[in-house]
């Protein structure tokens, strides 16, 4: 399986378990450490399966495991619990992309999470393909309170007609201005690296782009080329009905 970014995976009670011993075992802080990464590594604990986050990873890693992030739903004094580890494949239950979790029902507790309904609504006119990832992606998949009052809005696009994106692009900012708050946009490319839409939209010649392996700057021109043909006319109206 080619693994991707900002993926969701479900990690079965032995390999949390074992997740946790080796933060225990690597002496990763003291006894309070300890029992906060329980809480958020722990169903029973936590209140809800967190997944693991598909992450890049920042060292070697073993040919049969994957890197993973985690992160606490509620912020403490220092901000949220984030934690990387790696898991072994066999450990790994089930696996969600960005995609799929619009699928599931989206809750409407915080502004992000109602301007993640709202985007969902206008990408579905436009015939775009959308995801979600970030702290309402967590919410949407455990129903814990990930997202709060100043929280931003990650989305993930896959590649559609310039055309069609620069329309997309223009009704999320509308929604920043309703909601006040920031939605990022990332377009999925083929080759697996994700580029920031305002940025590819943008008039520089190189655009940041992340992939599962590396970060590195991508040509926009190449980026481009990349996208399907031009759609017609029509777009803006395809978006008001």
């Amino acid at each position: 399986m080619a693994w991707k970014r900002h993926t969701l995976v479900d990690i079965s009670d032995t390999g949390r378990t074992a997740l946790l011993a080796a933060y225990s075992a690597a002496g990763h802080g003291h006894r309070a450490t300890r029992d906060q990464l329980a809480q958020v590594l722990l169903a029973e604990q936590a209140g809800a399966r967190i997944p693991g986050i598909v992450r890049r990873p920042d060292d070697e890693v073993p040919a049969a495991c994957v890197p993973v992030g985690f992160c606490s739903p509620r912020a403490g004094p220092d901000g949220r619990l984030r934690f990387a580890g790696v898991v072994r494949r066999e450990e790994i239950l089930s696996v969600t992309s960005p995609y799929a979790l619009l699928g599931l029902p989206i809750p409407g507790r915080t502004a992000s999470l109602r301007a993640l309904t709202a985007a969902h609504r206008i990408a579905g006119a436009l015939g775009l393909s959308l995801g979600v990832w970030g702290s309402a992606a967590l919410e949407v998949y455990t129903g814990l309170p990930f997202t709060h009052r100043g929280s931003d809005l990650d989305l993930l696009v896959a590649p559609a007609p310039r055309a069609v994106l620069t329309c997309f692009m223009d009704e999320l900012r509308e929604l920043e201005e309703h909601f006040s708050l920031r939605i990022d946009i990332e377009l999925d490319l083929p080759a697996g690296y994700g580029v920031q839409l305002k940025e590819l939209l943008g008039t520089g010649r190189m655009v940041l782009g992340k992939s599962f392996a590396e970060v590195t700057l991508l040509p926009r021109a190449q980026v481009m080329s990349q996208l399907p043909d031009q759609a017609g006319n029509g777009v803006k109206e395809i978006v008001a009905r």
